[in-house]
């Protein structure tokens, strides 16, 4: 009953605030009047990205934790770290295909889908001038080219804004949340997660034409997403790699939609209705074939790093 009620107490002051902090960050911006948008984008996405991890590094200091251990920030690099480096590019793919069987949507080498997708996104001549870029390179070429760019630039440049969330969700909450259990802790979290980014949502970030349902759509998949990444820090050990995969997934999102004739708003893409479908199937085989189970007692043995390998291979 003691740790319970620790364990909620620090989860609340975590909470707290990292939502402050994230939530008036992004608000601050609104209120200015400055449009979420191009380069502002950046501007106020990445720091945001950053304020969790520091939530949790403020928490665990004042409890006078030693933030690498009890934020499980460890670099022992093993085979779990490649399942959750190249698990993103597998779902992306997944998602594609499973566009592929909706009505109306054809396979389009010219890449049809991405094109329509900037040309929401950026003026005329920008979209003119990306236009003539993708132009440029044979089919085949730009795939390599996209594809080595999204896992390399996923495992190192993303993977460190990524980490800035995964140390808060997959670092100090799956740790106060082991007592529930692999399951709940993993949907707790996921559900945090998701309204989390409610601020970006509302302001045009992944669902600019519905911004409003993207917060909903955005939550379901974040509950969905949430148990992989659960299993991939338990499984490595280590935070960072959920970063790694948190970072080569937003690297390599846009394969779920980039070789599709056209877009559908909600429904194609990773982060589409199609993605939910996608991880709804990744959950099942999750629960099916790898049985993950996490208690109290058992995250000061995995933290410790006395992982049973006979559980994984």
């Amino acid at each position: 009953m003691v740790e319970q009620g620790k364990a909620r107490s620090v989860l609340g002051r975590y909470l707290a605030l990292t939502f402050v902090a994230c939530w008036g960050w992004a608000g601050a911006f609104y209120l200015a009047g400055i449009e979420y948008g191009g380069m502002m984008t950046y501007a106020i996405a990445l720091p945001y990205m950053l304020f969790p991890a520091i939530a949790a590094i403020v928490v665990d200091r004042r409890d006078g934790r030693a933030v690498r251990e009890s934020l499980w920030l460890k670099f022992g690099v093993n085979r779990w770290w490649l399942v959750a480096w190249f698990l993103p590019v597998v779902l992306a793919f997944a998602a594609l295909f499973g566009a592929l069987l909706l009505p109306g949507v054809g396979f389009d080498v010219g890449m049809g889908g991405i094109l329509e997708s900037l040309r929401q996104m950026l003026g005329p001549q920008e979209y003119a001038e990306a236009k003539a870029v993708l132009e440029r390179f044979p089919p085949l070429i730009f795939f390599v080219i996209q594809l080595v760019q999204g896992v390399v630039v996923g495992a190192t440049f993303n993977a460190f804004f990524a980490l800035g969330e995964e140390a808060g969700w997959r670092g100090l909450m799956l740790r106060e949340l082991a007592g529930r259990g692999f399951w709940t802790s993993a949907l707790i979290i996921g559900a945090v997660w998701g309204v989390w980014h409610a601020p970006l949502i509302l302001q045009g970030h992944n669902y600019p034409e519905h911004p409003v349902l993207g917060v909903g759509l955005m939550t379901l998949w974040c509950v969905l997403l949430s148990p992989l990444f659960s299993w991939a820090t338990l499984k490595s050990g280590s935070v960072i790699a959920a970063a790694v995969m948190h970072g080569t997934l937003n690297a390599t999102a846009a394969f779920s939609f980039l070789y599709l004739d056209h877009t559908i708003p909600l429904v194609t893409g990773l982060h589409g209705l199609v993605g939910v479908g996608v991880l709804v199937v990744a959950n099942v085989l999750l629960w099916a074939l790898a049985r993950p189970t996490l208690e109290a007692g058992d995250w000061e043995k995995l933290r410790g790093g006395r992982r049973a390998e006979s559980e994984g291979a």
